[in-house]
């Protein structure tokens, strides 16, 4: 995998304005994001709180973290710096308690900064080395929220290998075993973690609905869930 990961999201940048999954009207799309903002917002409790939000991209979803909650001061960053530009024109003004910065949470820990959450939307699974990056991320924060794709859904590995847009930023699925792994390697260990959603990004219009009257049903069964749902999240503390 190239060490360069982010040159595709800077590329969306120059096409497209935006990151791809962030402005498209795509009914899928929408519905997908509005739902990691949900389960971000329900189980990082950051009220009250100094939150870094690592890999924001193009700011879109930070923004909606500031808006949406009572956190004390958010930080989004990202490697892309031209993803951190459009953030800091589109979202910084006029959002007090926001902030971005185009650096990596390596640089962050090394100027002795500290956060309580630290948010990770979708970014494992693009980074070089995911173990070290996790232990990065308990050294940055209190406690760090992963939501990642579900590496046990033959689904999600599918898509990986044929869609274009996968392939061309280097997307790759991990099982929750496997952070479990890196998490505990680390020094941390897992406070929550579940499976959830059944509305991938890119998924066509007349499956939104199927898939969103499923997901209660689905996300409550043991062992189906494992399989069937498309999403983990994580929260991890330190120690």
């Amino acid at each position: 995998m190239p060490t360069d990961v982010y040159e595709p999201f800077n590329a969306d940048i120059e096409s497209h304005g935006g990151y791809q999954y962030a402005f498209l009207a795509r009914r899928s799309a929408v519905c997908a994001n509005r739902r990691f903002s949900d389960v971000i917002i329900r189980t990082a409790r950051l009220d009250g709180k100094r939150v870094v939000d690592v890999g924001c991209g193009d700011g879109t979803y930070t923004a909606v973290l500031r808006a949406e909650t009572r956190a004390a001061f958010i930080l989004g960053i990202d490697p892309a710096a031209k993803a951190i530009a459009l953030a800091k024109s589109r979202h910084a003004p006029g959002h007090e308690g926001l902030a971005f910065r185009n650096c990596f949470a390596s640089d962050l820990i090394s100027e002795g900064e500290h956060f309580d959450v630290a948010i990770y939307r979708g970014v494992m699974h693009h980074v070089g080395d995911p173990a070290a990056e996790i232990a990065a991320a308990l050294r940055l924060a209190d406690a760090v929220l992963l939501l990642e794709p579900n590496g046990y859904n033959p689904g999600v590995k599918l898509i990986e290998r044929m869609s274009s847009y996968h392939r061309s930023h280097f997307e790759r699925s991990f099982p929750l075993s496997r952070y479990r792994r890196w998490i505990e390697a680390a020094g941390g260990r897992i406070e929550e973690a579940f499976y959830f959603g059944l509305v991938p990004m890119f998924s066509p219009d007349w499956f939104v609905s199927l898939g969103k009257f499923l997901e209660p049903f689905v996300e409550r069964l043991p062992g189906v869930r494992t399989i069937l749902c498309g999403q983990i999240a994580i929260l991890a503390v330190a120690g």
